[in-house]
């Protein structure tokens, strides 16, 4: 069966390999142009322990995602269809909703463009800014799409995007995806032009809902709006990008409706000598994002990052930016005009005590027995390597450890090992 999801998902691109041209394969049809694109990506994990070994051991497994497109554009309208056939083999307790799926449809919209002006309606992937808010959610073996429309317009001062959205709910079967029922994702979000200056500006404000939102202080049905601002640039060797958001809602829990009033402010800033050898990047990137203070106070200050992307401090994917401070000095290296390294020390603190340590997948996963006690979460140490052998193939190295704190060993974790290695084609 393994075999047969693969081959059925490369029959739709071989009609087309007698068209190659840049960028996949394409030709004339009329008066427009029919493109084919394929990719596929291997992916070995390692977890000793998954989660931190709080009600869970050991688990190595594989994951294997294969997607492939066909895109039609004429004039000022495009249309576009990639389906995606994704497996998983030897995950302990078997795959979770972001690890499985047959022969699907990943995206399938009607683009219109012209005068300024977008239109794009249909299931399709939204990715904004740095991706710690919205992104593609590339870790995971199956990426984030949304059912819904987006309108945007583009000028002289930058863009601004209006979007009415839906998060599709991941199903094993064949075409059974759907839009996620009693979640939303509502909002615009603006960015400035690159102009003279050595800085752009990102303004967002969003509103969100989910059924079944679990915290430490309780569980419901959660809305909450999100106002954000992000500074980014680069003047020479300096770059930065900083973000602040503010968040307001409720959660109506079963013991009672909880007040959110959560925030976060999260930093990179980084100096590149581009003269020395291996143009060594020297960064340090810092987080705070609220925690609950105290579970019976009629308040949640826990933040959600909504969708963010799974890698938001490292490739192990093992904590999530809620209740946590920390601070991770990186350094970056290019070993080979095709080759990158990154390395970097994680040092974490849970943001408020009373609250939990909050792990992957998203949205959120209160750690069981974390709220209370301490506040020091651990160290982690990262080295991620990435080869780019040519325009089609790109392999990476990911390895981590967690040296595990008070408040990780107090729930009943452990010190953690991750290693990944992945393999990915396109064309």
């Amino acid at each position: 069966m393994f075999v047969l999801r693969v081959l059925t998902l490369a029959s739709l691109v071989l009609p087309s390999l007698a068209l190659a041209c840049d960028g996949g394969a394409c030709t004339t049809v009329g008066d427009g142009q029919l493109q084919w694109d394929a990719s596929l990506r291997l992916r070995g994990m390692y977890y000793a322990p998954t989660r931190f070994g709080v009600g869970a051991g050991d688990d190595g497994y594989g994951l294997l995602r294969a997607l492939a497109s066909a895109s039609f554009a004429q004039g000022d309208w495009q249309a576009k269809l990639q389906l995606g056939t994704h497996a998983e083999r030897g995950k302990a307790g078997g795959p979770g909703r972001t690890d499985r799926g047959a022969l699907d449809v990943q995206q399938a919209y009607w683009r219109w463009a012209g005068a300024g002006m977008h239109v794009q309606l249909g299931r399709q992937e939204a990715g904004y800014g740095s991706s710690r808010l919205l992104s593609v959610r590339d870790g995971p073996n199956i990426r984030l799409a949304f059912d819904g429309a987006r309108v945007g317009w583009q000028g002289r001062l930058g863009a601004l995007d209006l979007m009415a959205l839906r998060p599709v709910e991941n199903r094993p079967g064949a075409f059974d995806d759907r839009g996620e029922r009693g979640a939303h994702l509502l909002g615009a979000y603006a960015t400035t032009a690159k102009g003279a200056g050595i800085s752009q500006w990102d303004l967002y404000l969003l509103d969100y809902r989910r059924e079944g939102a679990r915290f430490a202080a309780g569980s419901g049905t959660e809305r909450r709006q999100t106002l954000g601002a992000r500074w980014f640039g680069q003047s020479g060797a300096l770059d930065w990008n900083t973000e602040l958001v503010a968040q307001g809602g409720e959660l109506r829990a079963v013991t009672g409706d909880l007040d959110i009033r959560a925030w976060t402010l999260a930093t990179d800033t980084g100096w590149r000598w581009s003269a020395l050898p291996l143009q060594p990047r020297l960064g340090l990137k810092a987080d705070i994002a609220s925690g609950d203070a105290d579970p019976g106070d009629g308040r949640l200050g826990t933040f959600n990052a909504l969708f963010p992307k799974s890698a938001y401090f490292s490739e192990a994917s093992l904590l999530a930016p809620a209740n946590l401070m920390d601070l991770q000095p990186t350094l970056a290296l290019r070993l080979h005009e095709a080759v990158t390294t990154e390395l970097g020390v994680q040092l974490a603190w849970k943001h408020r005590r009373a609250d939990a340590v909050y792990t992957t997948p998203a949205p959120l996963a209160a750690l069981p027995g974390s709220a209370g006690g301490a506040r020091r979460i651990g160290t982690q140490y990262k080295s991620e390597t990435r080869w780019q052998v040519n325009d089609h193939w790109q392999w990476q190295l990911q390895l981590a450890w967690v040296d595990a704190g008070p408040a990780l060993t107090q729930a009943g974790g452990r010190d953690t090992l991750f290693a990944s290695i992945v393999g990915a084609w396109q064309w």
